[in-house]
């Protein structure tokens, strides 16, 4: 073995003093079941930018990828993307991170639909699978019981509270996955924020655009179509679209209803007659009252549906028509929606996705689910040549987990926080094992309450101190427990 590499080791349930470690260079998981090796090599030169090269099995959108690596730039992106060997031959200045067979390398998912300024809060006690249009569950229209809505946080740099609750939103999303969330709210300098620019302070929250829409149609649309609905006689409900802007994706939430529910399937209908137009790229999130002729027009038109199974099954008590969706070529992408109703992570959306689809009579492939998760997710937002894979000159936004054996792709879907060897946003480590040296990071890695990878470099940048966060956000969702997620049950 090179002299020059550090051997980290992790052996069984062991658990080694301070001291230990320092002097043999290893560094112990108590939550290791097994020997895994990860070797370091550090810089040849700190003080020259010449950047870190990673071994592993690399997933990138050709396919997985055995005893290849990747050159993480000291500016943030991705250089050569090769043959680990190849590598370590070009970049022989480099600093090395070489976990090859032993771990596995991916893109961070992208969450295509949050809502991250409500995502701190738990679902509700009433929360049921019983209605038929969201207006029931938002308004306590059709004689339903409506459902609380969560008070909004938004990023004040003087408000320690609703910092540490949008920090830790975005570290259980880090921790799920996710590198990347679209949706207005978040924080800045943690994940990849993604929405549209419309206040001062934006331009530094949102990496990149897009024009979402809660309402496209109308804040009450079982009331304005409650006439169409009944007599059949067709209303003037335009779009609410903003033609100024159609340099980026529009997606909106359509036909969030049950596939009985009038509303939520006159929502579809408009929506499908104006993607004709084929002037943007267009996405739709939800979209559960679609059928077999939506899906040929989304196909047809390029249309991506953004599904969050657990939301519509916990709501609605259904879900897309997901073995149509999919028999007629409909791109997919998978999200989150929020935690009152939807899953805590992406790895848990990804089980509720499998879950219903085999309640549907069909499996779909871990590679598919990764797809749906990763370049689907960037390609519904249209940021496909910016985000969502692995590929020369675009941001180095990792996850590297364990590969115990088996699909790579399942070791990236299942993985647990105790997986987690690292997290990279834009080539700065968030998450880093215990495993792995401190060097991978340049900046303080802490270890909080139950959670498996350090958290670096983050609560600093909020004036967070360890207590202080642990405190704050004790009575919001956990980092890492889905226990109080909503169901994910598809209905006899």
């Amino acid at each position: 073995m090179d002299q020059s590499y550090q051997s980290i080791r992790i052996p069984t349930a062991l658990a080694l003093t301070a001291g230990a470690i320092l002097m043999l260079g290893v560094v112990a998981s108590a939550f290791a079941s097994s020997a895994q090796t990860c070797m370091f090599k550090p810089m040849s030169d700190d003080d020259k930018p010449f950047g870190l090269v990673v071994g592993a099995d690399i997933l990138l959108p050709e396919g997985k990828m055995e005893d290849y690596g990747i050159h993480i730039r000291f500016n943030g992106s991705i250089g050569a993307v090769a043959k680990f060997d190849e590598l370590q031959a070009d970049y022989p200045d480099s600093a090395v991170l070489d976990c090859r067979g032993n771990a596995v390398l991916s893109p961070g998912f992208v969450n295509a639909h949050e809502h991250p300024a409500y995502s701190y809060a738990f679902p509700d006690k009433n929360l049921n699978p019983n209605y038929l249009h969201r207006d029931e569950w938002r308004l306590g229209v059709n004689d339903k019981a409506s459902l609380p809505i969560p008070k909004r946080y938004e990023f004040q740099p003087n408000d320690s509270k609703q910092s540490a609750a949008l920090v830790s939103m975005e570290l259980r999303h880090l921790i799920g996955g996710a590198t990347t969330i679209a949706g207005s709210g978040g924080v800045p300098g943690v994940i990849r924020n993604v929405n549209l620019h419309k206040r001062l302070g934006d331009s530094e929250l949102y990496d990149a655009e897009v024009e979402s829409a809660t309402f496209p149609f109308s804040f009450r649309a079982v009331e304005e179509l409650k006439e169409e609905c009944s007599t059949g006689t067709p209303k003037n409900l335009p779009l609410r679209i903003d033609s100024n802007l159609n340099f980026m994706a529009y997606i909106p939430h359509v036909g969030e209803g049950r596939y009985s529910s009038c509303t939520a399937r006159a929502e579809v209908t408009r929506y499908l007659q104006h993607v004709q137009l084929r002037d943007r790229r267009y996405s739709l999130i939800h979209g559960i009252a679609t059928d077999v002729s939506d899906y040929v027009l989304m196909q047809n038109y390029d249309v991506t549906l953004v599904w969050s199974p657990r939301s519509n099954l916990a709501l609605y008590g259904e879900t897309i028509d997901i073995a149509s969706a999919l028999e007629q070529g409909v791109k997919i992408a998978l999200s989150t929606d929020w935690s009152p109703s939807g899953s805590f992570n992406m790895r848990e959306e990804v089980k509720c996705a499998k879950h219903a689809a085999i309640e549907a009579g069909i499996e779909i492939s871990s590679e598919m689910l990764w797809q749906m998760s990763t370049i689907n997710g960037a390609y519904a937002l249209g940021l496909e040549d910016r985000f969502g894979k692995i590929k020369s000159g675009l941001p180095a936004d990792l996850i590297l987990v364990q590969h115990k054996e088996g699909d790579p792709y399942d070791s990236v879907l299942t993985a647990t926080h105790e997986d987690i060897l690292a997290a990279w946003v834009n080539g700065q480590v968030i998450l880093l094992s215990e495993m792995l040296d401190d060097r991978l990071s340049n900046q303080q890695c802490l270890i909080l309450d139950g959670v498996s990878p350090r958290v670096c470099g983050v609560l600093e940048k909020f004036n967070l101190s360890e207590m202080e966060f642990q405190n704050s956000v004790k009575d919001i969702v956990p980092l890492v427990d889905t226990t109080r997620q909503a169901p994910c049950e598809v209905p006899g």
